[in-house]
């Protein structure tokens, strides 16, 4: 098991930034690829399809990217915790922390727990994931 985390600073109100973490309307916003189902409430369920450009789900290893998990914590405009007992494509646990710079900044650590056969491409997958958020809430 291998936990890495990535933290940037993203020009956007904090505000702003809990919204593309903690709805699903603000996910699809940064991840048009996923789909969200959940009710956002701590200890919820939560499950998150991953599809290709012709709307297939993608696949990892033969098996559907259906990641079902749950809300393990949620702090408002602080933090969100996703735990996934199955462990599908070796992902374990996912949390975002966010820190208020000022007014108009915000810095986001992305903290992923992932099995050792997954820790090999974890931090790339993080870094790509984080510059994909950072890409959306700074579009003018």
């Amino acid at each position: 098991m291998k936990t890495s985390t990535i933290t940037i600073e993203i020009l956007a109100p904090i505000q702003a930034v809990w919204k593309a973490l903690s709805t699903t309307e603000g996910m699809k916003a940064w991840l048009d690829w996923l789909k969200v189902e959940t009710d956002w409430l701590q200890n919820s369920p939560v499950v998150f399809t991953c599809f290709d450009k012709k709307g297939e789900i993608l696949e990892y290893k033969g098996e559907k990217m259906i990641f079902k998990g749950i809300i393990e914590s949620k702090m408002e405009n602080k933090e969100i915790t996703f735990d996934y007992p199955e462990q599908l494509a070796g992902i374990i646990k996912e949390r975002y922390t966010l820190n208020e710079i000022n007014a108009g900044a915000t810095s986001v650590s992305f903290t992923q727990t992932c099995t050792d056969e997954k820790a090999q491409s974890q931090e790339e997958d993080q870094k790509q994931l984080m510059e994909m958020l950072k890409t959306k809430l700074e579009e003018k």
